[in-house]
């Protein structure tokens, strides 16, 4: 009898201390202010533009801005097979970024990317795989902000620098 009280309470224990992991990849709570960027190592402090990717194993990982995720996720050999939760602007609820209506511009987004999501209809949302793209490809707030700073008039979302005017280059390597 002894025996089977002590294997019964083995069993138990070992059932209430088995991890129940987070198997649906749903977004995690934590405490504001106390956790960091994966990416620029910034503390998480606003609610509206927050991001989490959980990965396979259900482990959450946090970002401030959701360019942040994106630049950071892009390295992860397991991307494709996690999931992307956003903070919705107007809400602060966690939404699926998949799902989200996203719009370009917001200039109050932690690292000035310029993306925010939300549920709510919006005019001409774009949709998660162009944010990404956009973000690959370096066509954020902050470029255009580094470009009006700089005084370029025409960046391309591709180029570092202004655009070179190639009539004026002469055709000898010496004007090169």
């Amino acid at each position: 009898m002894n025996k089977l009280l002590i294997l019964l309470f083995a069993g138990l224990l070992l059932l209430t201390s088995c991890k129940k992991g987070n198997k649906e990849q749903l977004p995690v709570d934590f405490v504001w202010d106390r956790v960091v960027c994966e990416e620029c190592k910034m503390a998480l402090s606003d609610p509206n533009y927050s991001a989490q990717v959980i990965d396979p194993d259900g482990k959450p990982h946090y970002f401030d801005d959701i360019g942040c995720a994106i630049l950071w996720l892009r390295r992860q050999p397991w991307r494709k097979k996690s999931r992307t939760w956003v903070n919705d602007v107007n809400t602060k609820k966690w939404i699926d970024a998949e799902k989200a209506n996203w719009v370009y511009g917001d200039t109050k987004t932690p690292m000035g990317y310029g993306f925010a999501a939300t549920l709510k209809p919006v005019k001409n949302p774009m949709p998660f795989k162009m944010v990404k793209k956009w973000m690959y490809i370096g066509k954020t707030l902050v470029r255009e902000n580094t470009a009006k700073h700089l005084g370029l008039k025409h960046q391309s979302p591709v180029t570092v620098g202004p655009a070179v005017d190639r009539s004026k280059l002469g055709k000898t390597s010496k004007n090169r």
